[in-house]
């Protein structure tokens, strides 16, 4: 078990495990979002059930290799805070579109609150790459910094309609984990390891 939980190996790949199952969870379809028509909603869940189904489970699922991650990090007072809060609202985000799929008669009403809780969960974002990275090297932190700057800057714009970020906020946060996750396999991040631990 040990080889799972506690190791520098392990603790890395979760973090790839979860970049993976993000990617996969986005590929599979992509939401409307309110500013979209009524009809245009309903008739794209109607048309895409199974698939919602598949991309919000496979959201959920990601929570626990990121969850493993996370916590596999140096504590700091922060950090267990802003992974609950992050938790929390992706949990809210892949429950909206399950909502949606059994309330068609709401799903306009419905979609806003999605897109809300998107953004909600940038601004999450925001805040846990900042606390994943206060043991880093200065530079790291400062790729944090510009990272949670651009998923803030998401989180505010999109509910006004500004999509710019909208491709490049989940890509940097995506590009940081994995950046996180190879520096602790090769044993130059911030991951607690027992001081027994075997590196090999």
């Amino acid at each position: 078990m040990t080889r799972f939980f506690g190791t520098r190996r392990a603790a890395g790949v979760w973090g790839i495990a979860f970049v993976v199952l993000l990617l996969v969870s986005a590929a599979i379809v992509s939401l409307p979002t309110a500013s979209e028509s009524s009809d245009r909603i309903a008739s794209f869940y109607k048309a895409h059930g199974q698939l919602i189904v598949i991309q919000q489970v496979l959201g959920a699922i990601a929570l626990v290799p990121l969850t493993a991650f996370i916590l596999s990090l140096r504590p700091n007072r922060w950090l267990r805070p802003a992974l609950v809060v992050f938790a929390a609202v992706e949990l809210v985000t892949n429950v909206v579109p399950l909502v949606i799929l059994a309330a068609a008669d709401r799903a306009t009403s419905l979609t806003l609150v999605e897109d809300l809780a998107d953004s909600a969960l940038f601004a999450a974002t925001a805040v846990l790459v900042v606390a994943a990275t206060l043991a880093e090297p200065v530079w790291l932190r400062a790729v944090a910094v510009l990272v949670a700057g651009t998923c803030a800057l998401r989180a505010i714009l999109a509910p006004l309609g500004v999509s710019a970020l909208d491709a490049l906020a989940p890509l940097a946060f995506v590009a940081l984990i994995l950046l996180l996750s190879i520096r602790v396999l090769a044993g130059a991040g911030g991951g607690r390891v027992r001081p027994a631990e075997d590196p090999a």
